[in-house]
């Protein structure tokens, strides 16, 4: 009996330490699926960081660009610049002979602008009373109280 004792505890300890392995070996793969996840993640993101702050340095540049052209733009057409290079051109100042008019048939002109009336005091706001409300409830109190105090005497 002694004998089946030993033997069954060596199948015993041959089996828990397998079930300890295997289960060891499970924690170690799933720690290892977890962190390659994290890494993937982590790495993922600092490459799409660094597209963000790629096209920020590129949206930068643009801007720079961009007033650098507005910049040259103004100074090539001021007033002076531009009549200066009319003149290099051949062009000049119009005169009354040069002037010509064309009349074209059906032509309507167009209804002269009128200007609204400005806004003034006298234009109730959005909160106030409608128009058709005349009176106040101060005085609709007054009118449905006097004939009630009138009635009394």
């Amino acid at each position: 009996m002694i004998g089946r004792q030993k033997q069954a505890s060596k199948k015993g300890s041959w089996r828990k330490s397998l079930r300890i392995t295997s289960r060891s070996v499970l924690l170690m793969v799933s720690l290892l699926l977890v962190g390659g996840l994290y890494l993937a993640v982590n790495a993922r993101l600092a490459r799409l960081g660094r597209e963000v702050l790629d096209l920020q340095i590129e949206k930068a540049e643009l801007e720079r660009q961009t007033a650098e052209l507005q910049s040259r733009l103004a100074e090539l057409t001021m007033p002076d610049r531009m009549i200066e290079r009319a003149r290099e051109l051949g062009y000049r100042p119009a005169e009354m002979g040069d002037i010509q008019y064309v009349v074209v048939e059906g032509y309507v002109d167009p209804e002269p602008f009128v200007a609204p009336e400005p806004p003034d005091s006298s234009v109730e706001y959005a909160g106030s009373l409608s128009p058709a409300y005349t009176e106040t409830l101060g005085d609709w109190i007054a009118r449905v109280a006097r004939p009630i105090g009138e009635g009394a005497r």
